[in-house]
């Protein structure tokens, strides 16, 4: 049994290849994945996270922030995968994140949060 096949294919369009070629390449941006838009805000956040010596107190500076995530900055570390408290207390705002990431950047520590559930109305 023989099969044949056979391709018939357009030739490209030499404007629109052209066109494609002048047109510069834009970086692939960060954070594309995400399901809200963040803001960017200039709010004080209060960490609190649980360690081996207790519950830690963290001040942070809120650098972007949407309803399922921030953006802060703090002068120490918190470990990737914990489950920190959160109070964004000019908003009246509470509840509790998960640290995506913790990179260091000019002496201070970069910190992602993932809200699992939108924050509450502190009370």
């Amino acid at each position: 049994m023989r099969v044949r096949v056979i391709l018939q294919l357009n030739p490209p369009n030499p404007v629109t290849v052209a066109a494609a070629a002048a047109a510069p390449i834009a970086p692939a941006k960060r954070g594309e994945h995400r399901s809200a838009k963040r803001l960017p805000v200039d709010y004080r956040f209060s960490i609190f996270s649980n360690g081996q010596e207790g519950q830690r107190y963290i001040p942070a500076r809120g650098i972007n922030m949407s309803r399922s995530g921030a953006l802060v900055e703090a002068e120490e570390p918190v470990g990737i995968g914990s489950v920190v408290a959160i109070k964004v207390n000019k908003l009246g705002l509470t509840g509790s994140a998960s640290v995506r990431h913790c990179t260091i950047k000019g002496g201070r520590f970069r910190i992602g949060l993932h809200f699992p559930s939108p924050l509450a109305q502190a009370q």
